[in-house]
């Protein structure tokens, strides 16, 4: 079972910069100078609706807000501030196995549902444009990293495409996804790469004479 990192607010701040860190390498666009009064209405959210609200209004994530009120989340992301959901639609429930759904969203298998619904929501509010040109990982809520790619034709979060980017809500954004992402194949991939770096043999420096000393075994 995975470990489950709370969103506290010590969490929050230490996710809350990793948006900055993954959009480096874009070029930061250059804009005419705004007026007090335009700035301000820049920021203004478009929408005055929260995540869970948005989700609601759109009908078509049915399951998906079973699923996060299942895992005990949808007070947590209505309220919360600077949000990123990574959102699958009721299609791609529908085309999982009959079994498999049953399964996730039986009571018993709570804390199998929470970790796969915390991967995939950021505790930051991630732009498109912060994306776009960018790649790289970046926290989830459930401590686990996504794989976020912009270089492409479409944005690639690990091995699912946004079909739709940035549908604004009051407290942050969702971007649609078509299929469900997989936080085991993500604690996986870390575990391989633990395991070879634990593996890689360390150099051995050269003798005086230039030769390589032959290696020490190992007990």
């Amino acid at each position: 079972m995975l470990r489950i990192k709370l969103l506290t607010a010590a969490a929050t701040t230490a996710l809350l910069v990793a948006p900055a860190a993954l959009a480096q390498t874009v070029p930061a666009p250059t804009a005419p100078a705004q007026t007090a009064p335009a700035a301000a209405a820049a920021q203004t959210p478009a929408s005055a609706e929260n995540v869970i609200e948005v989700l609601k209004s759109h009908g078509r994530f049915t399951t998906l807000l079973q699923a996060l009120d299942q895992a005990q989340l949808t007070e947590t992301l209505a309220t919360r501030p600077r949000i990123t959901l990574f959102a699958p639609t009721d299609e791609v429930f529908a085309a999982l196995p009959e079994a498999e759904r049953t399964r996730l969203l039986d009571p018993a298998n709570v804390q199998e549902l929470r970790n796969l619904m915390l991967y995939h929501v950021l505790v930051a509010d991630l732009r498109p444009d912060q994306i776009i040109g960018a790649r790289g990982p970046i926290a989830t809520a459930g401590g686990l990293e996504v794989n976020i790619d912009g270089t492409g034709e479409a944005i690639a979060i690990d091995s699912a495409t946004v079909t739709e980017a940035a549908i604004d809500a009051a407290n942050g954004g969702i971007h649609v996804i078509d299929k469900l992402l997989d936080p085991e194949a993500a604690a996986q991939g870390d575990s391989e790469e633990a395991e070879a770096a634990t593996a890689a043999p360390a150099e051995t420096a050269p003798a005086p004479d230039g030769s390589t000393p032959p290696a020490t075994p190992s007990n």
